[in-house]
């Protein structure tokens, strides 16, 4: 179940932690006050490409479950204490809560995460790689919330503006410097 938020007219639909059933992080996060902004990522990986498709919503959930126990077993060289990433936005315009605001991130590389918090699309390298209307809705939503609950600044940019990676791809990329615009 889902929360549906009505800001500005706009509808968010929050996913909460206990609704996707995540695991308890192994430590306490350490606390932010505020960020810069919002760093933009992607999977870095294979998405399945009919993921967006209607009725696949609940694949959605299973993506960020597996994400999450790779980054708590260390799957990325380094073990994090839970999921690297402050939001996880799926392609069916749902807002999955991470870290959640006004706590540090993983995510953007070391020495990068106290000035943004990580927002990860559930979009690959193979796959599902091109951004749907619905998945760019859910990262503005996304933005937006962390603006107002955890006192993000206006700052949006790419994973790859601050580390060395392809992240968060080509065609997400390209909508980050085209300034993270509604469709």
């Amino acid at each position: 179940m889902t929360r549906t938020f009505l800001r500005r007219e706009v509808r968010m639909n929050l996913v909460t932690r206990a609704e996707w059933n995540a695991k308890k992080p192994s430590s306490p996060y350490t606390r932010l006050r505020s960020t810069k902004g919002v760093k933009i990522h992607y999977t870095g990986g294979k998405v399945p490409a009919d993921l967006a498709d209607a009725g696949n919503h609940d694949r959605c959930a299973d993506l960020v479950r597996d994400i999450q126990r790779m980054h708590m077993a260390g799957g990325r060289g380094e073990r994090y204490i839970d999921l690297g990433y402050n939001m996880v936005c799926c392609p069916h315009r749902q807002v999955f809560v991470g870290r959640g605001p006004h706590h540090l991130p993983a995510a953007n590389g070391a020495g990068l995460n106290s000035g943004h918090y990580a927002v990860l699309a559930l979009l690959g390298s193979s796959g599902l790689t091109e951004p749907n209307d619905d998945l760019l809705h859910a990262l503005v939503d996304a933005i937006e919330y962390l603006r107002e609950h955890g006192d993000a600044g206006r700052e949006v940019k790419g994973h790859r503006d601050g580390y060395d990676t392809s992240c968060p791809g080509d065609p997400l990329y390209r909508w980050v410097e085209a300034g993270a615009e509604r469709p």
